[in-house]
Order: structure tokens, then sequence, then C-alpha cells
């Protein structure tokens, strides 16, 4: 019994990871079940075990995403670093997640299936990003020492974000992902953000 287990979990895995990808590449619409199952090297039918419909498998993948982005971020700002080394690590694990999950930030804002349909779903996405941006905020603080009085952390740790999506999104449609020096990005994006 505890190997069935172990073997649908190593499955369910590999589902996410395979939907994740497909969606990242072919948004929303561009992707079947058939597609996922045969990447799996699963009958499509056997989705239906572990995930009720395609927005499910969507949604599942995407929050997936986050909890990984969450860990990483998560493993840096508990590190005892001076508050800049560390502020520049968010940044470039941030760039290197993104390229390594190839497509993830658009994913995540341009390919949900219906917002109104699935909200329930939409607003725990979004808290999952609230954690992160929570975990972001006193490395921010942290680093704009004084300077960060009156300055609504939150709202710079999403133009931060948004900034390395956009960044991002060249990346990948220019075809350049391979060559990204992520911590040269991160300098770059410290120094705008401390006017050094």
């Amino acid at each position: 019994m505890k190997k069935n287990k172990e073997i649908q979990n190593i499955t369910k895995d590999k589902i996410l990871e395979v939907s994740g990808m497909f969606f990242a590449r072919h948004g929303y619409k561009g992707v079947s079940l058939s597609m996922i199952a045969e990447k799996v090297g699963i009958r499509k039918a056997s989705l239906y075990y572990y995930f009720k419909n395609k927005e499910d498998l969507y949604f599942a993948s995407v929050e997936k995403m986050y909890d990984e982005l969450d860990s990483e971020i998560s493993k840096l700002v508990i590190r005892d670093i001076d508050a800049d080394k560390k502020m520049k690590g968010v940044i470039s694990t941030y760039i290197d997640f993104s390229i390594k999950k190839e497509k993830f930030i658009r994913a995540v804002i341009q390919n949900f299936p219906s917002k109104k349909k699935q909200k329930k779903k939409f607003d725990n996405l979004v808290k999952k990003r609230e954690v992160i941006i929570e975990k972001i905020k006193p490395v921010i603080r942290d680093c704009l020492k004084k300077k960060a009085n009156g300055i609504d952390l939150g709202m710079m740790a999403y133009v931060i974000m948004g900034g390395i999506n956009i960044i991002m999104e060249d990346i990948i449609y220019s075809g350049d992902k391979d060559i990204v020096n992520s911590r040269d990005i991160a300098n770059k994006i410290f120094a705008i953000i401390v006017k050094k």
C-alpha cells in the first residue's frame, strides 16, 4: 500500500511539473489534457484521478510553482547575511526561478481561465504571492534603512517583482535566457532601488 502511495505522489508531481511547463509555454487555452498525459506517459483518464478538470490542474500547477518560489525565497531571507547581499540574492533568486520555470510569470499573470468562475482559487494564488511579498518586505526595509521611512514596502516589493517580470518576458521571448547573468541584473536593479 505504501509503495502505491509513493507512485501516486511521484505521478502527481510529474503531472504538475509537466502541466506547469505546458501552461507557461502555450497558455491555458493552448494546452490539452491529452498533451499532458502523453508527456507524463499516462492515459488521459488517469489525470482525473488526481484533478477534477483542466482548471483544477492549472491552478494546482501554478500553486506548486508559487510554493517552490516561496521555498527558495524563504531559504534566502532567513540567512544571516548583509542586507544588501540578501536583497541582491532575492532579486537574482527570482530571476533564476523565472528562467528555470521558463514563462512562469506569463502563466501566472496572463493565462487565468476565468477569474470570476474560479475566484476562490485565484484568491488562493494571490495569498501565496502575498506570502512571498511579506517575506521580501523586511529585506527591502533592512536594505533601505532610514530611506524606508514612509515608503510602502509592499508596493516597493511589487514594483521590483513587476520590473523583473518585464525584463524576464523580454529575455525569454528573445531566446537569450541561456546567457542571462542574474547577478548582473540583480546588481543593476539593486542600484536603482538604493540609488548607490
